[in-house]
């Protein structure tokens, strides 16, 4: 015990990579996308419905799950829709605060503009004047 013995370090297997790999990739993804691999399933699963012999009663009840389950699939897109446009509208207007809302951006953009204007009438009336 008297030799200090080399310190390893940890490396982390592949599949604690993977399984790192997932859980991130999970947290960035919403329950929509998960609700979308879920519609072949049960469009798979209700499929049964259609071969005979099969109760009314139990088509009606496979039927009015696989419409309750796209009802709520439709419902959440348009949640999803509505929480993108909102986004997308403050975004747009933080950005417009940044640029031609600021200022002393727009103060500055207007005197470069009046500045190449300037620039132009003079190059047009120099043009002008050495024509005739």
């Amino acid at each position: 015990m008297t030799k200090s013995e080399p310190r390893t370090n940890y490396s982390p297997t592949l599949w604690e990579h993977l399984k790192a790999g997932f859980i991130a990739a999970h947290r960035r993804r919403p329950l929509s996308f998960y609700l979308l691999l879920l519609i072949p399933v049960v469009l798979l699963l209700g499929a049964h419905i259609f071969h005979p012999p099969i109760s009314p009663v139990r088509f009606t009840l496979v039927l009015t799950l696989i419409l309750i389950f796209l009802w709520l699939i439709s419902a959440w897109a348009v949640n999803d829709f509505f929480f993108l446009w909102r986004k997308h509208r403050v975004e747009k207007r933080k950005v417009y605060l940044e640029t031609i809302g600021n200022p002393e951006f727009a103060e500055q953009l207007g005197r470069r503009v009046k500045k190449r204007q300037d620039r132009e009438e003079a190059s047009v009336s120099a043009a002008s004047d050495t024509q005739f």
